[in-house]
């Protein structure tokens, strides 16, 4: 994505620095979901497929289809946390000079994502950076031995970003995937991906530990059948002064 470019952009369209980052962190997921730079896609017509994938209309709700994009939604409305996603991705195809691609290969319900819907949506992502920095701090709290292999940043692999990266007591590589609220078997998947392209390139045994406030059901029958994959939760913990 041209970060640099598109933030002086949105300045100029005088919009409010909290809009500006909204847009850009909206963005930034997209690219680490679909694995992509937004440029070198837009370069090859795949932001089309991407922007098609955020449509889900009132009756895809009604109907409980499944969440058709590769964002992982835990809670709040999906329909309008896609549209919320496929607005800035729309106005970046915009700005990339392809508004041609707007209105008749994205669609479009009719309704605007609301405030509310921009909140929970970076709640979701601020919680996940927060989780993932506090156990990067203290990465033994999760596993004593354990220690952080990525250089303290998200390793990029053929089939995403890996949370964090690292190594246990026995010298086995250790795959940590982080997930704001509830997991979904959708993760399991992730994960699982993630464990064997690092099997891949080391060509030595991987573990991977999964996190979340808690597990779908069908995480934990899955993980059953994988012994290299391990469920665990967190939890809050308040201090007062």
């Amino acid at each position: 994505m041209r970060e640099a470019e598109y933030r002086q952009h949105l300045a100029e369209r005088n919009l409010a620095e909290k809009t500006r980052e909204q847009r850009i962190s909206a963005l930034k997921r997209i690219e680490r979901a679909y694995n992509v730079d937004l440029d070198a896609a837009f370069a090859e017509d795949e932001l089309r497929r991407i922007a098609g994938s955020f449509v889900y209309s009132t009756d895809d709700a009604r109907s409980g289809r499944d969440n058709p994009s590769k964002i992982n939604v835990d809670r709040g409305d999906l329909r309008t946390i896609l549209a919320w996603y496929k607005s800035h991705l729309a106005d970046y195809i915009k700005f990339r000079g392809g508004s041609g691609l707007i209105s008749g290969d994205i669609g479009d319900d009719g309704e605007s994502p609301t405030v509310e819907t921009a909140e929970a949506v970076l709640q979701v992502f601020g919680l996940e950076r927060d989780l993932q920095d506090a156990l990067r701090t203290n990465i033994s709290q999760l596993e004593e031995g354990l220690t952080i292999i990525d250089g303290d940043v998200e390793r990029r692999v053929e089939a995403g970003f890996i949370d964090i990266l690292a190594r246990d007591s026995q010298g086995r590589t250790v795959v940590i995937e982080l997930k704001a609220g509830v997991s979904k078997p959708e993760a399991v998947a992730q994960i699982l991906a993630y464990m064997g392209c690092i099997a891949e390139e080391e060509n030595g045994l991987v573990r991977g530990i999964l996190i979340a406030s808690d597990h779908h059901p069908r995480v934990t029958l899955a993980t059953r059948a994988i012994p290299n994959l391990e469920l665990k939760r967190y939890g809050y913990r308040f201090e007062f002064s």
